[in-house]
């Protein structure tokens, strides 16, 4: 069996996160739209996912506490290739796709700062995270090692 380690994957998606978001507002910028907008938009974006993200009142009723099961002597933790990639999905993936189709760039480089926050809100919820927590990606199975 092959597991992902929650706080590893954090770890490995925040800077994705953070140089599609730099990546997509450059682009914006190099696309015509003015350097102040674009980082004026950026910087909306990317406080506005965050803020967004850590103040969900949905949050409350989403929460359920799960009892992790004994991590298996078998289990496999997975390269970090193997976890980065599935927690893009669909997220930062999706957000930066749209900021590559939008017809204004100001639009882009706001969907930047929107990817930028999500890397933003990974890296401020790392404290939250128990470094002992596994997932099997494959059925959602949370372990503890």
């Amino acid at each position: 069996m092959t597991v992902h380690s929650f706080r590893e994957r954090t770890l490995l998606v925040i800077p994705i996160r953070f140089a599609l978001g730099l990546a997509t507002v450059l682009a914006a910028i190099a696309a015509g739209a003015g350097r102040g907008p674009a980082l004026l938009a950026f910087v909306l974006g990317l406080l506005g996912i965050a803020f967004t993200i850590f103040n969900d009142p949905r949050a409350r009723f989403l929460r359920r506490d799960i009892d992790p099961l004994p991590l298996p002597e078998d289990a496999v933790v997975a390269p970090k290739a193997r976890q980065a990639l599935p927690a893009t999905l669909p997220s930062t993936v999706g957000v930066t796709v749209l900021a590559a189709i939008v017809p204004q760039p100001v639009l882009a480089a706001l969907l930047g700062g929107v990817c930028a926050g999500l890397g933003a809100a990974a890296l401020f919820s790392l404290g939250r995270i128990d470094p002992s927590l596994y997932v099997d990606p494959k059925s959602d199975i949370v372990y503890r090692r």
